[in-house]
């Protein structure tokens, strides 16, 4: 899990570009799952696990290119509907 979310965040910081290289560094990513609806139970322990996940290596530090860097979740709920996770992948980009 955690090798997974380090390549999550090393892909989503070569996204952002260098304009945000020179903001405060804080890198988001994004979670898209159903924290509503029949099956919400999945979703938010899929959520609470990536937030855990990232308050651990928040806590330890994390730097990419040398540069501490903040990770935060950016958390979107699809209600297990396909359309609606379109709709809230959109919304991330």
């Amino acid at each position: 899990m955690q090798s997974k979310l380090k390549l999550i965040v090393a892909a989503a910081a070569t996204l952002c570009g260098s304009a945000a290289m020179a903001q405060d560094m804080v890198v988001k990513i994004g979670h898209v799952g159903p924290v509503s609806g029949a099956q919400a139970h999945y979703g938010k322990d899929n959520e609470n696990g990536a937030r855990m996940a990232i308050d651990d290596l928040n806590k330890k530090g994390v730097t990419i290119g040398g540069k501490k860097v903040k990770l935060e979740l950016v958390a979107e709920d699809d209600a297990a509907d396909p359309k609606q996770g379109t709709a809230a992948a959109q919304k991330l980009c």
